[in-house]
């Protein structure tokens, strides 16, 4: 309706004009009336300015609005007679862009809060390294209101500036630091993003010193109650069969006699101390064992086809799955990782063996090998068809010499483990009553 009455409107002027504009030539050119031409002239040209001034407020108005939005001012009222008008139109825009702008300020408001109160620390900072956010928990952890650059993060903890420079995306890293006098465990994660053509890097910082400490000491028993089993069924046999074999070198009174002793006496003893040779020789390769889980040696990171080293270990076992009928299927992908070989092999024997020994009593044994790949991480899961791990046992897998097979080490695990670990990766598992499946999970470095 606006619209209609905006047009009318510059018809009627324009008319008007040609009106007037055709009178004022008709009476100078062919009457003598030549002041009423000029008055005519005189009207012709405040109808222009009039129609120049009509069309020009509306573009003028719609140039201040639209000024308005881009500079955020949203105060302007606009009076309308109806809402036919142009100024209903803006009052009605107006009135949305400033309920988004409260809604934008709440959203700003609330997550600043949230940043703010959070207790765990944060800390982000551009390309060029200027730190653009600190919350109040990373102003309490590193003792200062303000930290302009990571360069000054580490006038106050260097170890913590070169692990923010050292990370990439998405890794997570463990770092034991001394700040203010305390000792922390810090828990850090790196996450990257881009805002507007700009990178970022977001930093958080966990202090899990109390958490570290639970799990030492629930690590430590279960370790204690291992190892003290361990030493006991050795232990005891040698005590109770070194008792035996003095008693029969003994007399009453207290003295070595060895004439009382008969051919079935010295074999007894030759038999007890042999025995004891035996138990101390595996109480010495227990220890010896110990000290191969403490003494895992650095990885020496090289490129290798993961796949090609899934075969090749796969093969070790070809035997063994051809004996017992397993079927493998596999889903394997060809990408290459920065690992060491050796180590890695040694977990894919660990996981094969298992995975085989689970299907001892399964009825058409299958072994699924599935290796993929994202901009993260590479992934390798070995899952069998056996019937699972029970609650009760699934908690200790990864306990150093905790054993459920009968000559078992109980260090293949613990070892594959820590093995992953050193290569800044993880070792899962995932287990019901249809099977069991271990996933090694490697990072990949952007």
């Amino acid at each position: 309706m606006e619209y209609k009455y905006f047009r009318w409107n510059v018809v009627v002027r324009l008319a008007l004009l040609l009106i007037l504009g055709y009178t004022a030539v008709y009476v100078l050119t062919s009457t003598h009336f030549w002041l009423v031409s000029f008055w005519l002239i005189l009207a012709w040209i405040i109808v222009l300015i009039g129609l120049i001034r009509y069309v020009e407020r509306s573009r003028r108005e719609l140039a201040y609005f639209l000024l308005a939005i881009k500079q955020g001012d949203f105060t302007n009222t606009y009076h309308f007679k109806k809402k036919s008008d142009l100024n209903y139109a803006f009052h009605e825009i107006n009135a949305v862009m400033k309920e988004l702008s409260r809604e934008k300020a709440s959203n700003l408001l609330y997550l600043q809060t949230i940043v703010e109160h959070v207790r765990v620390a944060v800390i982000c900072f551009d390309d060029e390294y200027k730190v653009r956010l600190l919350n109040q928990a990373a102003k309490t952890l590193f003792g200062k209101k303000q930290v302009s650059t990571i360069k000054n993060l580490g006038s106050i903890s260097q170890p913590i500036a070169d692990a923010i420079q050292r990370m990439t995306n998405g890794e997570r890293e463990l770092i034991k630091v001394n700040l203010n006098g305390q000792f922390f465990n810090l828990s850090m994660l790196i996450t990257e993003f881009r805002l507007r053509d700009n990178e970022y890097k977001l930093v958080s910082f966990q202090d899990i010193k109390s958490e570290l400490e639970a799990k030492e000491i629930e690590s430590w028993q279960k370790l204690i109650r291992v190892l003290t089993h361990e030493i006991k069924n050795s232990v005891i046999p040698i005590s109770t069969l070194s008792e035996v074999i003095l008693q029969m070198l003994k007399s009453e009174n207290g003295t070595v006699d060895l004439s009382k002793l008969d051919d079935e006496s010295i074999e007894d003893i030759i038999g007890g101390i042999e025995t004891i040779e035996s138990r101390s020789k595996g109480l010495a390769h227990f220890v010896s064992t110990y000290d191969q889980l403490t003494k895992i040696p650095k990885p020496q990171l090289e490129l290798k086809n993961i796949n090609q080293l899934i075969n090749n270990t796969l093969k070790l076992f070809q035997l063994d799955i051809d004996h017992k009928g397993i079927e493998i299927y596999a889903i394997l992908t060809d990408c290459s990782i920065n690992i060491d070989s050796d180590l890695i092999e040694q977990v894919l024997i660990n996981l094969f063996k298992n995975a085989i020994e689970a299907l001892q009593s399964v009825e058409k044994p299958k072994i699924t090998l599935q290796l993929e790949q994202n901009s993260q991480h590479v992934s390798f899961t070995i899952r069998d068809n056996g019937h699972g791990i029970p609650d009760e046992i699934l908690d200790n897998i990864f306990v150093p010499f905790y054993s459920t097979k009968e000559g078992g080490s109980g260090i293949g695990l613990s070892l594959s483990r820590q093995i992953m670990r050193l290569h800044k990766g993880q070792l899962s598992v995932e287990t019901s009553s249809s099977g069991t499946a271990f996933t090694l999970h490697f990072p990949l470095a952007n």
